[in-house]
Formats: structure tokens, C-alpha cells, sequence
């Protein structure tokens, strides 16, 4: 004999569907709060061009032009990396949908006596796979863009550095 499930009462449905809704918009939240890392990383590829116009780039095996290499290359590493980081952000929220209640509904056959229960069964169930689809989803989103900041000012950080540096090779040469 098959172990029966517990009925899904209006209130297991209306809790599941309001943690669904929740992280659903939290979700939206996150998707939009990535535009910021995307918007950093187009104006720290501006300052990398301004830096690398303002660098003697023969002048390289002196410190001053060594250090401002190795930053600016550190930099656009760490610029790399943020890119990435948005990329998988933004791929978890294409990739990472739940399951369709068409897919979780049986087939019909049901007396119409149990059809309502069924379907409130199925929504409920359905209501919370989505709930902890979105919330891994989520979770791991916020991560990459979390990331994705830190990188970014990370790089910012050693341009800044970089653009320390730069009078120093003037003055040297």
C-alpha cells in the first residue's frame, strides 16, 4: 500500500503560493540590482582606455611602468572576472525555472470529488518546488553579483593605484 500524502488544505495553498510570490520578487530585485555591476564594469573599461592612452608603454622595465602594467593587468583580470561572475548571475535566471504545473498535473481520470483536492494538491506542490527552485536560484544570483561588485571595485581599486603610479614614470623619464 502506498503511503497517502496529507491533504493540501487553502492554507498549505495560500502559504506555499505567498513564499512563491516572495521569492519571485526578490528574484526581480536581484535581476535589476545587476544592471549596477554592468554599468561599473563599462566605466572602468573607459578608465583602462584612458589609462593605457596616458602610458609609455617603452618604458616598461622601469618600476614606475612595471607597476603600472602589472595593476593594469590585475585589473582587467578582476574586470574579466566581474563579467563573469554577471554572466552566471544572469544565466541562473534564463536556466533555473521551475518545472511546469502541466508536468506535475496526472493525467485526468479523477472522480470530481477528489479533482478539487488534486488540483489544490498540485498547485501546493507546484507553489513549493517553485519556491525552492527560486530560492537556490536566487541564492547562488546574489552570490555571483555580490561578486561581481567586489570584483569591479577591485578593479577600480588598482586603476586607481595604477593612475597613482603614473606621474612617477613622467618623472622618471
Amino acid at each position: 500500500m502506498q503511503p497517502s500524502m496529507p491533504e493540501a488544505t487553502d492554507l498549505h495553498l495560500e502559504h506555499t503560493r505567498h513564499l512563491f510570490l516572495s521569492e519571485r520578487a526578490r528574484r526581480e530585485t536581484i535581476r535589476g540590482s545587476i544592471s549596477t555591476p554592468v554599468a561599473a564594469i563599462s566605466f572602468a573599461v573607459f578608465a583602462l582606455g584612458t589609462l593605457a592612452s596616458e602610458i609609455d608603454a617603452s618604458r616598461w622595465q622601469e618600476a614606475p611602468g612595471l607597476a603600472i602594467l602589472v595593476l593594469g593587468a590585475a585589473a582587467i583580470a578582476a574586470l574579466f572576472a566581474s563579467a563573469w561572475q554577471v554572466l552566471m548571475a544572469e544565466w541562473l535566471f534564463v536556466y533555473h525555472e521551475p518545472p511546469r504545473v502541466a508536468d506535475l498535473v496526472q493525467p485526468p481520470g479523477t472522480p470530481p470529488e477528489q479533482a478539487q483536492a488534486r488540483l489544490r494538491a498540485t498547485l501546493t506542490a507546484s507553489y513549493a518546488v517553485a519556491y525552492e527552485q527560486y530560492l537556490r536560484g536566487n541564492a547562488a544570483s546574489s552570490r555571483h553579483r555580490t561578486w561581481a561588485l567586489r570584483l569591479i571595485v577591485l578593479s577600480l581599486l588598482l586603476q586607481a593605484l595604477a593612475f597613482a603610479v603614473l606621474p612617477f614614470q613622467r618623472v622618471a623619464g
